[in-house]
């Protein structure tokens, strides 16, 4: 059969974590990152992916998997190939949606219950020598070293920083899983706990289905599609916006014009970019919600293209 499927691939990875036959797999996950009580964990239920939005103008909030604990937190977990410009903007806007479709007018804010996104990179966010692949962040005092609350909690895990060797943690092998696709890299994980064994068998049973491989190979040229469209409709806006703001700043005949010209123009530019890239999607038939997800904009915006 030659090299099994990667599971990082969006529609690889909700087969094996987000179904409801695999609930015991995403729990074993789950657990590998988070500091969680195992009693937390005695009933981890899906919950519809959709976040809740009030206007016609809101963002609309698509998670990858979304499960509630057993004392009600709500946890979000997403994978993401690109570093795509404003991700760390995106996953404070799922956190605070969550936050918000907890509670109703008249409500009790003792009622809102911990919300935890869980952000799968495969891109590097932090600088280079920063070598930790997993990081946890609160809202907290830096000077002070103090935590006001951990009420909001994300975690990112980036695979370009998970060392070769492992580290002895059950989460390097977790994240091993993701970016396999050589045979003997699933056999070795697969002894490692009852429910890896069961995600590579998910693995291998889709990877000889010609069917979901034939999906899975269009997902794959999809998204590398976009990217490559995006980054073109990007580079021409910029170039397009920079032109304008030095013509301007000349126009002005101040340096300070000049690169406050550029500086828009380069905003201007990614703004069309973006713009591009939508109409391509729907252009295609594809989803709103899914255009609104990659592009960061809103229906209105988009019901305006």
């Amino acid at each position: 059969m030659g090299n099994l499927l990667k599971p990082k691939n969006d529609l690889l990875f909700k087969r094996i974590f987000g179904a409801e036959d695999n609930i015991d797999v995403l729990t074993e996950f789950l657990k590998s990152v988070l500091r969680l009580p195992a009693a937390e964990y005695s009933e981890v239920i899906l919950c519809n992916p959709n976040t809740q939005y009030d206007r016609a103008d809101d963002k609309i909030g698509i998670l990858d998997i979304k499960v509630r604990t057993t004392t009600g937190k709500i946890i979000d977990v997403e994978i993401q190939l690109e570093a795509v410009p404003q991700l760390r903007e995106r996953i404070m806007f799922y956190g605070s949606k969550m936050f918000t479709e907890q509670i109703g007018k008249g409500d009790k804010y003792e009622t809102i219950k911990q919300v935890i996104p869980i952000l799968i990179v495969d891109d590097k966010l932090f600088p280079a020598k920063d070598d930790k692949y997993h990081h946890r962040f609160t809202l907290y005092d830096i000077d002070a070293q103090l935590e006001l609350t951990d009420i909001l909690e994300v975690h990112t895990l980036e695979l370009p920083k998970l060392p070769e060797a492992t580290d002895g943690s059950s989460l390097w092998n977790w994240l091993k899983l993701l970016e396999s696709e050589q045979e003997e890299d699933f056999d070795m994980l697969a002894q490692t706990s009852p429910q890896m064994d069961k995600a590579v068998t998910i693995v291998r049973r889709l990877s000889a289905d010609e069917q979901f491989r034939f999906d899975y190979e269009q997902s794959e040229k999809r998204r590398r599609d976009l990217m490559a469209f995006m980054d073109e409709a990007t580079r021409k806006g910029e170039a397009k916006g920079i032109a304008k703001g030095i013509a301007k700043g000349i126009a002005k005949g101040i340096a300070k014009g000049i690169a406050k010209g550029i500086a828009k123009g380069k905003a201007e530019g990614k703004a069309e970019g973006k713009a591009d890239v939508a109409r391509s999607m729907l252009a295609d038939a594809m989803p709103v919600d899914l255009v609104s997800k990659f592009t960061g904009l809103s229906l209105k915006e988009i019901e305006k293209l």
